[in-house]
């Protein structure tokens, strides 16, 4: 299984949701399409194995708005908690875990009341 380093491999920085918002640098949607791409498949949703492991030792800060592209994308394919299977969070703080948490389950109700 893969293991990225996201403040070392990406940036330590995380706070842009695209390209279109604070000027996109190392975006939720750039980490998404560069480490996640392979989870954009229904297929990989079908068994609730760990595919990646991202490890948040040397992230200094983590914005919602990046962490709602990054990951609640997925929640087209699985609810929060099996997103959270499927990515494993490693050395992260439990208030930027609670971000990730947070916006995994508003990215679920917003496709649960569509």
């Amino acid at each position: 299984m893969q293991t990225v380093n996201v403040g070392q491999e990406f940036s330590p920085y995380l706070v842009s949701r695209d390209e279109e918002h604070r000027g996109g640098f190392h975006s939720g949607r750039e980490f998404r399409n560069k480490y996640l791409s392979h989870l954009d498949n229904p297929e990989c949703w079908r068994n609730g194995a760990p595919s990646i492991v991202l490890d948040f030792s040397d992230v200094t800060r983590l914005g919602f708005a990046w962490s709602n592209e990054a990951f609640a994308f997925f929640t087209q394919y699985a609810d929060p908690k099996r997103v959270l299977k499927k990515i494993r969070l490693r050395n992260i703080s439990k208030v930027k875990r609670l971000i990730i948490k947070m916006e995994l389950e508003a990215g679920y109700r917003r496709l649960q009341e569509a």
